[in-house]
């Protein structure tokens, strides 16, 4: 491609210093003091949130235990209950059989109080989980809560600089369309490598990029060649005064 003008080149640094510009606008909204606490809140909700599946996942876990041993203490106390009716209905009259039935209505009795003492322990556990569930579900809500206020604290706070960065983004624009497309991807790319800074102005011995001094001999052919070109130390974009 042809040399860039001298108003070509006047506009990449002017388009350098808009981009410059917004980046810092958009650093300095990261860093409000309300959009920080934004973040935090917004982090809280979500460890609430992750924290309360976890609880009912345990509760699922918990409360199908409480299920199966309630059946099991159902099924026992029938149990127990017709080895009872067997020892007055008069249906057992052999003595050896009668005490075969009053022993097993005795191991039944033993195994339900066990049963019983289990299942306390797991109701236990389940109003425990269901407290700690409600506590996370309340806690949650307080903290969307104020994740809603910060951010129309944070939204208070950014005005000016969204006003600010909604401006220069349309000056960015209008400075972009009137350089060469070759010129423009040429830039962008260096941009993308460096983070940002893409071009610089020789300054007397200095790179006004990287604010490295150059050699008396670097400065030398940097005059003697074309009025854009790149830093011998950063490999950014340069501008040569003429």
């Amino acid at each position: 491609m042809a040399d860039p003008t001298p108003e070509q080149l006047d506009l990449l640094l002017q388009l350098q210093a808009t981009d410059s510009r917004i980046r810092k606008l958009r650093h300095q909204l990261n860093d409000l003091p309300e959009q920080q606490q934004l973040d935090a809140a917004s982090a809280r909700v979500t460890e609430l949130e992750r924290e309360h599946d976890d609880i009912r996942i345990e509760l699922d876990r918990v409360g199908a235990q409480q299920r199966q041993l309630e059946r099991e203490v159902s099924v026992l106390v029938e149990r127990r209950d017709a080895e009872r009716s067997r020892l007055y209905d008069g249906s057992v009259a052999n003595a050896r059989e009668l005490k075969a039935v009053e022993a097993e209505v005795d191991t039944t009795d033993r195994r339900i109080n066990d049963h019983e003492e289990q299942l306390l322990t797991v109701m236990e556990q389940v109003e425990a989980l269901e407290e700690q569930a409600a506590g996370l579900d309340e806690a949650a809500e307080m903290t969307r809560d104020r994740v809603g206020e910060l951010t129309t604290e944070r939204d208070d706070a950014a005005k000016g600089l969204l006003v600010e960065l909604a401006e220069l983004d349309a000056t960015r624009t209008r400075q972009s369309v009137q350089l060469p497309d070759e010129l423009l991807e040429r830039y962008e790319q260096v941009a993308a490598r460096t983070g940002g800074a893409a071009v610089g102005q020789l300054e007397g011995n200095t790179c006004t990029a990287c604010r490295i001094e150059l050699s008396r001999a670097d400065v030398g052919d940097l005059l003697a060649g074309p009025p854009l070109t790149s830093c011998p130390e950063c490999r950014r974009l340069l501008v040569v005064p003429a």
